[in-house]
């Protein structure tokens, strides 16, 4: 069985490739820029990066040509973006079955922008033979633009992290754009702070919103309490995991996050926003808190048993969210797609 991946450069598709190498000893990838991964034996980068329609068209003939070459038996879709648009295109005219795993924002925010978003993700979904999705929210919106498909239920999986002394740390690592509201995180810590002056918020990430951010941190006084640590490699988003004590992701919007799981792998308290995808692992005040209006979720934090929390959280992770398992169940995916099931 030949697997053709298509991905981007990024921590999600290198953590599934290395541990999928374990199983299959060979992994293509095809992306849009170079990715130095961990199992990947030859990677293909064609950008479709252009609004020059001679470059695209180019690009377009390389990759086909590159996929009859090598006739893969499956193609494996990260994220459903441009290049998975393209992929699938090529894919239906070869016959090549698809397997595309949806990512969150992709299925459920990208749609919504225009009609050409709309028809890009609603024909990707509709050309691919089976989609994955690790949030059950996903698979309903996915099932609105593209109700005749297989849909599966789940997750790429994690590496648990080792937990540490645990200090009085707050840690959040998403992206600093609108998407995340990181401004709300500090708000709250502001009037968190002052009822514990000495806890400390950590942020973690970068994006076009840090200046702004650390503004903000200015403004409230808060300086001395939050610290801006930049964009984290895994070894140190783990050590941010092991000792802080709560962790808070409240986007808008998302799948079930991988930072969610390692965190709670670590024996953080998460503080997650009021979403389906949040509610498949956080039980509001007992492995955690989910975000009401006009109640300070930190605070609300600190009136539950945290030894308790931390040992429900690391067994809901070990039981369901192992790599180890998650990657034997996308293999019996690929099983199946080749025997037609």
């Amino acid at each position: 069985m030949k697997i053709v991946q298509v991905g981007s450069n990024s921590i999600h598709v290198s953590s599934f490739l290395k541990a999928l190498s374990f199983e299959e000893k060979t992994s293509v990838l095809v992306s849009e820029e170079p990715c130095d991964f961990e199992g990947v034996t030859e990677n293909k980068v064609i950008s479709f990066r252009s609004f020059n329609p001679f470059r695209l068209i180019k690009a377009y003939l390389a990759l086909k040509n590159y996929l009859i070459a090598i006739h893969p038996t499956i193609i494996h879709i990260h994220q459903v973006n441009r290049l998975a648009f393209v992929v699938t295109r090529i894919a239906s005219k070869l016959t090549i079955p698809v397997l595309t795993t949806a990512w969150g924002s992709d299925v459920l925010l990208i749609p919504k922008k225009n009609k050409f978003f709309h028809y890009l993700v609603k024909t990707t979904l509709n050309r691919s033979t089976i989609v994955t999705a690790d949030s059950l929210e996903m698979i309903d919106a996915m099932k609105q633009l593209a109700p005749t498909r297989h849909y599966e239920l789940l997750q790429y999986g994690i590496d648990p992290i080792q937990t540490k002394v645990k200090q009085a740390f707050i840690f959040s690592n998403r992206l600093h754009n609108e998407l995340y509201r990181i401004p709300q995180i500090i708000a709250y810590f502001h009037a968190f702070q002052k009822e514990y002056p000495t806890w400390k918020l950590i942020i973690g990430g970068t994006g076009r919103l840090t200046a702004s951010l650390e503004k903000q941190v200015e403004d409230l006084n808060l300086t001395d309490s939050v610290e801006f640590v930049g964009w984290l490699g895994k070894e140190e988003n783990a050590h941010y995991y092991a000792i802080s004590t709560m962790y808070i992701t409240i986007p808008e919007s998302d799948g079930t996050s991988v930072s969610l799981l390692e965190a709670m792998s670590a024996g953080c308290v998460p503080i997650v926003s009021d979403l389906p995808s949040n509610k498949a692992w956080i039980t509001d005040k007992v492995n955690g808190v989910i975000e009401e209006t006009s109640i300070n979720p930190f605070i609300e934090a600190m009136k539950l048993n945290l030894d308790e929390a931390l040992l429900n959280n690391q067994k809901l992770v070990r039981e369901r969210a192992s790599r180890i398992a998650c990657v034997q169940q996308f293999i019996q995916l690929y099983q199946r797609i080749q025997h037609g099931k």
